[in-house]
């Protein structure tokens, strides 16, 4: 069964393998359920509110996964809005009838009932609580069933943190191999917590590393500037801090500080075990760190930089005191939640936690979490700890009927595009296939350039209209990555931060951020096919195997899910899509 796909699905994979899947190992029964079974198992997953999203698996197999802000140039973050015939229709868009669907499963959020506003009608879920697991003896797999008189059927949802854990064991290669991995869940709205599961197929809740939730690292930002008129939730805050912190320095009396509060309020205030007394540990913590911050007299950008350090030294810290504490063995670990696009963090785990292996899919956040619910559901009832899967299983090119004067089309080879955009020093927008998992662009959904000038990050951010700090990632090769990345090693999902080699600087101007680092994409030959033979084409004409790579989207929307809305964007000359080049005749605003 394994690796196995019908006749039915293969054809809706539009006849491409899964390039890059990592295979999934039957577990615990999933073997008896295969023999048992002479049809497919179908499983549905949603995600109601923020990062929505609907998945479609057969057996253990992600079949589909869509992402609402995906669908329809919808808002960044858009809550789950599918109607009962939209959904219907996704359904069939794979190859599969509403009726076929063997379980429904909804993730888990705050409120019971969750409430959601589809085709002009409130509907009710009760759905499982977020999963703040502060006994060690709790159920992380605890689950509730419910009937949907919306959809007419019965469905199961399960915590919201049991996602993240399984979105992020099931996919990795730890359970491809069939090894126990701790896993390490930390959100914006939850406190990081340690989990670990075994070869006997248990998971068990190992308790809190600190009290400080995801949110205190922008909870902290809105008191400084740039950042005051900023809402502390602010979804898209974290990720223009981290870039922020480039133009500060980490000071050191500032940080031994920061240190020296954390420390005092964790002896003074004894264990701290509850929900309650985590939320007043963090609000003591906070507004005590931001006295001291305002106090000590340096400008808000130092300020900044060197309370990410903070929160930085104490996750490593802490992470490796309670790893060597525990001594489960393979020191693997699996990462989820918000904070595990942290790409710095996630360096600093990975450069100073003595793993055997970090693993970090690329939907770590919110926007896993339709697919780790129906993980989770695999795990507790069939037996299946881990998942095949593609992180190109996102939505196809929409195809809309469009014609302009204003646009010219013609079948445009990859080696045209190459020298197109070495030659013209210009943008463009590359819509290639089905769109990524997850919120990072990875070369499907992309505005891509020629990285060899130090204007195209000044050009591409303004079109995107962002802050000028922002980076720009380059996208490279994965067999020339350490040949112009420190590290260099293989990055498909733009998680970690490397530095751009001093003899590269000069080079690849355009990819290097202000401290030197850039957030590098490594695409191998087999994981995209069409785009590493981009980044051949555009080695011979320029001696580097590396584009700039920036999300094709507007501020505050999705991906563009067609030709169409880029060109009504109206921000660039070229649109490329799935070998046919659209060049505008007229100069792009």
């Amino acid at each position: 069964m394994t690796g196995q796909c019908n006749s039915r699905t293969c054809a809706l994979l539009s006849g491409r393998e899964v390039a890059g899947s990592i295979g999934s190992r039957p577990q615990h029964g999933a073997m008896k359920i295969g023999a048992m079974r002479n049809r497919r198992m179908i499983s549905v997953g949603i995600k109601l509110s923020h990062d929505g999203g609907v998945s479609l698996f057969e057996d253990n197999r992600l079949v589909r996964c869509h992402e609402m802000e995906k669908l329809d140039n919808n808002p960044r973050y858009s809550e789950f809005r599918l109607t009962r015939d939209e959904l219907s229709g996704l359904l069939a868009g794979v190859g599969c009838e509403w009726g076929e669907v063997d379980a429904l499963v909804i993730d888990g959020w705050h409120t019971t009932p969750f409430a959601v506003t589809l085709g002009g009608e409130v509907v009710p879920f009760e759905v499982a609580e977020y999963g703040h697991l502060y006994d060690v003896r709790a159920n992380p797999l605890a689950r509730k069933a419910a009937f949907s008189s919306y959809f007419g059927r019965e469905y199961t949802s399960y915590h919201h943190i049991a996602g993240h854990i399984f979105s992020s064991y099931c996919s990795s290669p730890m359970a491809q191999r069939g090894e126990p991995s701790y896993v390490l869940s930390w959100d914006g709205m939850s406190f990081p917590q340690l989990f670990h599961y075994g070869r006997d197929g248990k998971l068990e809740c190992l308790g809190y590393l600190f009290p400080m939730s995801g949110f205190i690292y922008t909870y902290f930002a809105v008191n400084f500037e740039p950042y005051r008129d900023y809402r502390p939730n602010d979804l898209s805050l974290a990720g223009k801090y981290m870039a922020y912190i480039a133009k500060g320095r980490r000071q050191p009396s500032l940080l031994a500080g920061f240190h020296a509060i954390f420390d005092r309020l964790v002896a003074g205030n004894g264990p701290v075990t509850t929900h309650e007394q985590m939320l007043e540990f963090e609000r003591a913590l906070l507004l005590k760190l931001v006295f001291r911050a305002k106090a000590s007299g340096f400008d808000d950008q130092d300020v900044l930089t060197t309370f990410h350090c903070f929160l930085e030294e104490v996750l490593v810290r802490t992470l490796t005191a309670r790893l060597d504490e525990l001594d489960k063995g393979v020191r693997n670990l699996c990462y989820a939640g918000g904070c595990a696009l942290n790409i710095k963090w996630n360096s600093a785990i990975r450069r100073s936690c003595g793993l055997a292996e970090l693993w970090i899919p690329p939907f770590p956040n919110d926007a896993g979490s339709a697919i780790g619910t129906v993980c989770t559901e695999l795990v507790a009832k069939h037996g299946y700890d881990s998942i095949t899967w593609d992180v190109y299983s996102g939505p196809s090119i929409r195809d809309t009927a469009w014609e302009s004067p204003d646009w010219s089309a013609r079948d445009c080879t990859l080696a045209e595009l190459a020298r197109l955009i070495h030659e013209s020093q210009q943008p463009v927008i590359v819509l290639n296939g089905r769109a990524e998992l997850g919120p990072r662009a990875l070369g499907n959904r992309s505005i891509m350039a020629a990285p060899t000038s130090p204007e195209m990050k000044t050009l591409l951010n303004r079109i995107k209209r962002r802050e000028s700090y922002r980076p720009v990632a380059p996208i490279c090769a994965e067999e020339d990555a350490p040949r112009f990345f420190d590290p260099g090693t293989p990055d498909p999902y733009m998680l970690y931060d490397h530095r751009v080699r001093p003899d590269a600087v000069g080079r690849l101007p355009a990819v290097c951020h202000l401290d030197g680092t850039a957030r590098l994409q490594t695409v191998g030959e087999r994981e995209n096919p069409r785009i590493h033979e981009l980044l051949r084409h555009y080695e011979r004409l320029s001696g580097v195997p590396v584009l700039c790579n920036t999300s094709a989207n507007d501020l505050g929307s999705g991906f563009f899910p067609d030709v169409r809305s880029v060109a009504e964007w109206g921000h660039v000359n070229h649109i490329w899509s799935d070998g046919r080049l659209h060049t505008r005749t007229t100069d792009a605003e």
